[in-house]
């Protein structure tokens, strides 16, 4: 099987190797599509270092069938078609058994501690795979883990049927959201970028209002459409600390900001703790997707994945067509398919 092993930083290599033996407990999934997250593009450039040792297959959004079956695994047979939650945990330590298992102390995942789904084959625990309903295809399927993320952001915003919400960021993860809070009913959706591209694909998807921020003043704007009240939420999907002092300039009092977007982890920002006391308003982070996996696959029968795909490519080309292109202009998703 050829596989993409993270050798260091701005180095990955193809290689040939034997499909991988399943352990007990585990299956092997035959891969089928497994799309490029931001987190394999900041491995592969040296932006996060540590979280990846040397020879690991990266790869965390993917989708296949199930090839092999290990000792003491039930419940799966041979060509299920599957989703995979990468995330996996121990079920022991305190913030486990106090249901906040995304915090587990012996957190490992697939594609950043073990091999991951940028190989044909892969052996991954059992409880990993989750399975396909009928009609969603292994394309929309390697959306499963961002979506169940996407859905965990939703749920730390509280957002309610009838709020107005502002998106920040209309990347691959701001038209999940777009669609998403389009599903559960809220009144207005706002979302902001400076690609034009981008927000028109958000408009089609169901954004009530698009403003690019190169063009508009976004606080004037959002003032203006709320009879200067503010909106209840903001999702900062774009990961910058930039927008954050603004953002809470745009809430309604009572109103939150989830911090969707990885931020820079050593950069500050300067915020006035008066209005957050005066106004209660809330800032919260949104990490992993700790709840909301089989919300994922509901989810994902209801929008539509194929216009945020805007590149697929083979494993070889997983470089130079792959990470070396993400965050582009005009690229969003891009799936190496198999």
């Amino acid at each position: 099987m050829k596989v993409a092993r993270f050798i260091e930083p701005g180095n990955i290599e193809i290689c040939e190797e034997p499909i991988p033996l399943p352990k007990s407990g585990e299956i092997v999934v035959k891969v089928k599509n497994s799309g490029i997250c931001g987190t394999d593009h900041h491995i592969f450039t040296g932006k996060v270092k540590g979280l990846v040792d040397s020879g690991i297959i990266l790869g965390h959004e993917f989708s296949g069938e199930v090839y092999t079956i290990g000792e003491n695994v039930i419940g799966f047979s041979e060509e299920d078609p599957v989703a995979i939650e990468p995330n996996l945990y121990c079920g022991s330590c305190h913030y486990c058994r106090n249901a906040k298992k995304h915090f587990c102390e012996n957190w490992s995942a697939i594609g950043i501690s073990r091999d991951g789904g940028f190989g044909e084959y892969v052996s991954i625990p059992a409880s990993a795979a989750y399975h396909l309903p009928k009609g969603l295809d292994f394309k929309k399927a390697a959306f499963f883990e961002p979506m169940a993320c996407v859905l965990h952001g939703i749920e730390r915003g509280r957002v309610k049927v009838g709020d107005n919400v502002l998106i920040q960021g209309a990347g691959s993860i701001g038209q999940l959201f777009t669609q998403s809070l389009k599903n559960l009913g809220v009144a207005n959706i706002f979302i902001s970028d400076i690609d034009s591209q981008k927000l028109k694909l958000a408009k089609q998807f169901g954004a009530d209002y698009t403003i690019n921020v190169k063009e508009t003043n976004l606080s004037e704007f959002i003032k203006e459409e709320t009879n200067h009240r503010g909106v209840q939420v903001i999702i900062d999907a774009a990961g910058l600390t930039s927008t954050i002092p603004t953002a809470l300039d745009m809430l309604e009092n009572t109103g939150r900001v989830v911090i969707f977007g990885v931020p820079n982890e050593i950069k500050n920002v300067e915020i006035r703790p008066y209005e957050i006391y005066r106004r209660e308003i809330e800032i919260i982070g949104s990490f992993t997707n700790p709840y909301t996996n089989e919300a994922s696959l509901e989810m994902l029968k209801k929008i539509e994945t194929d216009p945020i795909i805007t590149n697929q490519i083979k494993l070889d080309n997983l470089v130079q067509y792959g990470l070396n292109i993400l965050g582009k202009s005009g690229v969003l998703k891009i799936q190496v398919q198999f």
